[in-house]
């Protein structure tokens, strides 16, 4: 069992999308947002957003943004390029096919760190993690 308030408060990166959980081949990740993200695509799959605090804008390209607030979902068709954009404490959990990255078709970008998702360290706190 998690708790994910306790796991994303033990988390210390904003746009660090750290895997909660496994369902089958995909990844539940949760992460902390601020500010704008770097526009992208993942052009296999769909990416499915789901607020948990906060607010997000998810900027579409040739579309109207989709603004979200706690316990609101969006999910984003595979290929059409977005850019996430979060108030200050936005907290969000995704739900992607195992080894997608958060950069999608962009790959590097300047102060984005790339990563198909960190495991949550064994060092978290005991609130966080148990069984």
């Amino acid at each position: 069992m998690i708790d994910l308030d306790a796991a994303l408060d033990a988390i210390p990166d904003l746009w660090s999308p750290h895997i909660a959980a496994t369902v089958n081949d995909y990844d539940v990740k949760i992460t902390k947002l601020e500010g704008a993200f770097v526009w992208h695509a993942h052009p296999e799959t769909d990416e499915f957003f789901l607020v948990l605090a906060g607010k997000l804008t998810i900027e579409l390209e040739g579309r109207d943004p989709v603004v979200l607030g706690p316990h609101q979902v969006f999910t984003v068709p595979r290929g059409l390029r977005h850019r996430p954009v979060a108030d200050p404490g936005t907290r969000i959990l995704l739900l992607e096919p195992q080894g997608t990255s958060n950069t999608g078709d962009a790959g590097q970008a300047p102060g984005i760190a790339t990563t198909t998702g960190l495991q949550l360290r064994m060092d978290t706190p005991p609130s966080a993690l148990s069984g």
